[in-house]
């Protein structure tokens, strides 16, 4: 499994990369905020995300393989099976003719060398280690279909169409680290967006005659009425994703293509976001809190 917070805490103060007085004062706030200890190290500048990776992967002997710099190709990634990949956590970060290198955030799992020789026979095997955020990405981007890929097969299979549509939406919402999910109603579609790291992406289209049937569901779940739709609503709502709870605010505003949704996300990703993390200057943080 990956490295936990006690781990990493042993492998930098082993390392020196920090003084054990900040370093101990670093794992105490981390652990008020309820953060990993990685995030708040590298949120409050600390060390570096790669830093980090280079002291976990010179604790294992090995490599450290920066997925952000030398980001390998989808094709690439596909060399191993979606299942193992996933599993077992493996990426594919170089090949030539007789060496492959694997990435992994999980180097000590004795099955890697069996799945990874039959696939790449007669070539020497150089295990690697990668950070455990850029291993998801990566495997994120190259594995997920688009949502309107899905939205178009629960469509297709004429289920249960409003729930589980919301459910693909909240899990690639969490999964994307998204800070808003926003609906907005169109002529004859509905623009599904994320907004991520403070920009607003699009993320899929549902066609419209669903529409009604998902407002509808999020207005039950967040105890607002149902036959309301010509004046603005707010109400609160929690749901399971990926099997992490999630508490969200949610927005209803009428327009003349219909009512549009806006849902703040308060997960977990997104606890221990403080003033400190504003970027103010100290005066302006200082003005602010006095307010």
């Amino acid at each position: 499994m990956p490295i936990n917070d006690q781990q990493l805490y042993q492998i930098i103060l082993d390392g020196s990369y920090l003084e054990e007085k900040e370093l101990v004062q670093a794992k105490k706030e981390a652990e008020a905020k309820k953060t990993p200890l990685h995030a708040y190290l590298t949120e409050k500048g600390v060390l570096t995300a790669d830093l980090i990776g280079q002291a976990i992967a010179e604790s294992f002997k090995l490599p450290y393989a920066d997925l952000n710099s030398q980001k390998p190709s989808a094709e690439q990634v596909k060399k191993i099976p979606e299942d193992g990949a996933k599993q077992l956590r493996l990426i594919v970060f170089s090949e030539t003719a007789d060496k492959v290198v694997i990435t992994t955030d999980n180097p000590e799992n004795s099955k890697i060398l069996k799945k990874i020789e039959p696939l790449f026979p007669k070539k020497k095997i150089q295990l690697a280690y990668s950070l455990s955020k850029d291993i998801d990405d990566i495997l994120t981007d190259t594995y997920r279909q688009t949502l309107a890929t899905r939205f178009s097969k629960i469509i297709s299979e004429q289920g249960r169409v409003a729930p589980e549509i919301i459910t693909e939406i909240f899990n690639d919402a969490t999964d994307f680290k998204a800070s808003d999910i926003h609906f907005e109603p169109q002529e004859k579609e509905v623009a599904v967006r994320f907004r991520i790291d403070g920009v607003l992406r699009e993320a899929g289209l549902i066609p419209k005659e669903y529409y009604e049937n998902i407002i509808n569901r999020l207005k039950v779940q967040a105890n607002l009425r149902i036959d309301e739709h010509f004046s603005a609503q707010d109400g609160a709502l929690h749901f399971i994703s990926n099997n992490k709870p999630v508490d969200a605010r949610l927005s209803i505003i009428p327009t003349l293509d219909g009512e549009k949704i806006v849902l703040r996300l308060l997960a977990e990703y997104m606890r221990g976001f403080g003033l400190n993390d504003l970027g103010l200057s100290p005066a302006d943080q200082k003005n602010t809190e006095e307010v």
